[in-house]
């Protein structure tokens, strides 16, 4: 009788993930998709109720904030998707590379420490902030014009695929050095609290056109 039991309880629970499944794929209209996160799951299931969607390619932007998500596999099949932000999660790595139409993208506040963001050639903005993210690759970000990536682990860099940049923001990193030429639309860029020399400092004190806050001329920017 024990064991009878047992078998219905679990026959249950997998009726009761299997209708969840089921449900978001038919506010979708679509036959097959499938979460691995629970959390991300119930809401894109939320968003669709919301939002009326019936198929994938209606869906265009994606908000998630503080829902403890820690997986985005299945996400790739909203392949028209321009705006995501996921702010305040759980993810430790992301491969958004699917994503080709992104313009706007926002996954700070998560716990990163892997990113792949290569050749999302439509992607204006990225919010990166408050994660633990060592180095970024922006191979084919050539359309990037603000990127904020403040409060990590940051090591190196290399902006020179930046060539639409205007707007960086640094700060609170363990960055030594920062190459910044050959940037002909950067304005603005923030780097206190880094590991860098004064001679550094000098060096970006001589630069034309370009506005550096760091921790050498920081007093003035109070």
């Amino acid at each position: 009788m024990i064991l009878s039991t047992k078998i219905l309880q679990n026959t249950l629970l997998t009726l009761l993930l299997w209708m969840v499944v089921i449900n978001i794929a038919t506010a979708v209209n679509m036959s097959s998709v499938m979460f691995k996160d629970e959390a991300l799951a119930k809401c894109i299931k939320n968003l669709s109720e919301r939002n009326h969607w019936k198929n994938s390619e209606q869906v265009t932007k994606i908000t998630c904030h503080g829902k403890g998500i820690k997986n985005i596999n299945g996400l790739a099949i909203f392949s028209q998707l321009k705006y995501l932000s996921l702010f305040n999660n759980a993810l430790t790595s992301v491969d958004l590379q699917p994503f080709k139409h992104l313009h706007y993208l926002n996954i700070a506040n998560n716990k990163l420490t892997q990113i792949k963001l290569e050749n999302l050639a439509e992607l204006n903005t990225l919010y990166l902030f408050k994660n633990k993210l060592t180095t970024i690759d922006f191979m084919g970000l050539s359309v990037l014009k603000k990127v904020r990536i403040t409060n990590n682990l940051l090591q190196q860099l290399d902006l020179s695929p930046l060539i639409s940049l205007e707007k960086a923001y640094f700060f609170d990193n363990k960055l030594k050095d920062l190459v910044v030429k050959d940037l002909p639309k950067l304005k603005f860029l923030e780097v206190r609290q880094n590991p860098m020399t004064d001679e550094v400092y000098d060096r970006y004190d001589e630069l034309d056109g370009i506005t550096i806050v760091h921790d050498g001329n920081a007093d003035d920017w109070k």
